[in-house]
């Protein structure tokens, strides 16, 4: 048997997890072929940024066996003697993961440098870079349901791994034997840096930018039992923000999110116990950081006496007209966003004479945007003051090379400070003078569920007839990323442009059969509303009914 196909058998052999050969096992005694089958039927595969997906026994799952696999492809990625940070968030075996990541390293050759526990995503970017290290490692599966784990891999630059090193990292996990279970681990090859170190340079990091202005702003905010508090706490801190009001059932991590709606705080569903916070201390500022701290949702209290949840567009708007407001400096300031966000911020960082650049989807991209630019002829060095993407992702310095829901949370309530000495002004106010300055920019995403079809499928269908109208307006252009569009690497999404100023961007899911649409539309609202005509126009175009997540 090959390495790329391991029998049941020989996985079981290799694997040192008690609980998943335990798994493993059961489906062998019970004939269970089914199962058997779509644990071995294929292999995890790199997606955003690494690998992702449930924990459960075989190749096609998250398990010690695979983990150790990437291990030994990092291994022969990054030359020897480097050092690799490895972080690890407050998730179901995140911590075996990460000590067999090191284990596997260290007996490579490599130097594995272990984050103290509970780490954030973005503690993990900046340490790699801070360590001149030959990549990072951030256990984590971000906001996926319980039962998920994943590898999110950093370059030597502190961003997430690209194209073609992913996919040669991929190929080397497949192109693996099995390593054996009782590895011999020499525990004192770790190197374990002092806490104090990392965090105090992190902090400080995120803190240089900071513009504060105005009183204190009291906060309301949920960790959603992942491990972004003691961070923020220590921040806002720093700002003379206090620590924030925190739900407390939901402050502590705990593996299982036994008291949140789901990990995800783009369900709004999610926010509810943080809002009723807000409403008991009586603040108009609820925030919420995902699991592992990466991403920020803001609720603020709104006209007609209740709270508006904030879209990814409309903080994003909002941090980028702070961010430029705040930053000194002309168009070597750089605003990015990527291609399926709203325009909005485009023309904000347009008129504050800053540059705005355009990227794929994902933080691997947005976080290079000022790479992309090449010299200066006034020698000055292009700056990426502020990066987004509609899914509650921001970026508000350089030096973080990814999302980053702390520094997010700390510059949103320094913003609602500055607001609120200004005539006791709110983000809603704010948000709609930059309406009336730009024009109405309203966004949505829909998510559509296929009849059996692959979402690739359905995009080269669509390529092959293209609409030449999407409800009552004629499309007016169409730019296809898989041609590499703007010098993009070449992507699966289609972008409509259409005649009344409205937009559809299309691109399917990675792992399910799904197509997700971006909407937006431009202008007054009316009755019927454009953006709810739009919405039913791709869901007729794509022939199946939608839900929205």
């Amino acid at each position: 048997m090959s390495p790329q196909a391991p029998t049941p058998q020989e996985w079981l052999a290799a694997d040192p997890d008690p609980a998943t050969r335990a798994e493993l096992e059961s489906l062998i005694d019970a004939g269970d072929q089914e199962g058997i089958d779509d644990r071995f039927g294929d292999r995890l595969r790199f997606g955003t940024a690494g690998i992702r997906g449930p924990m459960g026994a075989g190749p096609n799952r998250m398990n010690r066996v695979v983990v150790r696999q990437f291990a030994l492809a990092l291994a022969d990625w990054v030359p020897e003697g480097e050092a690799v940070v490895i972080g690890f968030d407050a998730r179901q075996n995140s911590d075996v993961f990460a000590y067999d990541i090191a284990g596997v390293l260290a007996l490579a050759g490599r130097t594995p440098m272990l984050l103290p526990p509970f780490s954030p995503t973005p503690v993990v970017s900046l340490t790699t870079i801070a360590l001149y290290a030959g990549a990072g490692v951030m256990v984590t599966a971000s906001h996926n349901p319980v039962g998920d784990n994943g590898l999110k891999l950093y370059m030597p630059d502190g961003a997430q791994i690209i194209p073609p090193h992913d996919r040669a990292i991929e190929a080397a996990m497949a192109a693996q034997s099995l390593p054996p279970r009782d590895l011999r681990f020499n525990e004192s090859a770790f190197e374990w840096p002092e806490a104090p170190e990392f965090v105090d340079h992190y902090l400080a990091t995120i803190l240089s930018n900071v513009s504060i202005q105005g009183p204190f702003h009291p906060v309301a905010y949920t960790p959603l039992q992942g491990v972004g508090l003691p961070l923020l706490s220590r921040a806002l801190e720093h700002i003379d923000n206090g620590r924030p009001y925190v739900v407390e059932d939901e402050a502590e991590p705990d593996p299982l999110f036994r008291n949140v709606v789901s990990p995800n705080p783009e369900h709004h569903d999610t926010l509810g116990k943080v809002i009723r916070r807000a409403e008991q201390i009586d603040t108009p500022l609820a925030l919420a950081t995902d699991p592992d701290a990466d991403r920020l949702a803001a609720a603020v209290w709104a006209y007609g006496n209740e709270w508006r949840i904030l879209t990814g567009d409309e903080i994003g708007a909002l941090l980028c007209d702070w961010m430029l407001r705040t930053t000194p400096g002309g168009t070597e300031r750089v605003v990015a966003n990527s291609i399926v966000s709203g325009r909005l911020v485009g023309r904000i960082a347009e008129a504050r004479g800053a540059t705005h650049v355009e990227t794929l989807t994902g933080f691997k991209w947005i976080a290079r945007a000022a790479d992309t630019l090449g010299p200066r002829v006034d020698g000055l060095e292009w700056k990426l003051v502020f990066g987004y993407e509609e899914a509650l992702g921001f970026a508000c310095n350089d030096a973080v090379r990814d999302k980053d829901g702390i520094s997010a949370a700390v510059q949103f309530t320094a913003l609602c400070r500055a607001l609120a000495m200004e005539d006791g002004r709110t983000p809603i106010q704010r948000l709609g003078e930059l309406m009336d300055e730009f024009g109405r920019h309203r966004t949505d995403r829909i998510t559509v569920e296929l009849d059996g079809r692959s979402g690739s499928e359905i995009m080269a269908a669509l390529r092959q007839a293209l609409p030449d109208r999407l409800g009552e307006a004629p499309v007016a252009e169409v730019t296809d990323f898989q041609d590499g569009a703007g010098g993009m690497h070449p992507a699966d999404v289609l972008r409509f442009d259409l005649a009344d100023g409205s937009r559809v961007s299309l691109r399917p899911s990675g792992t399910e059969p799904l197509i997700k649409g971006y909407l937006e539309v431009v202008g007054a609202v009316q009755i019927p509303d454009p953006l709810i005509t739009l919405s039913e126009a791709v869901r007729e175009l794509l022939g199946s009914q939608g839900r929205d997540l």
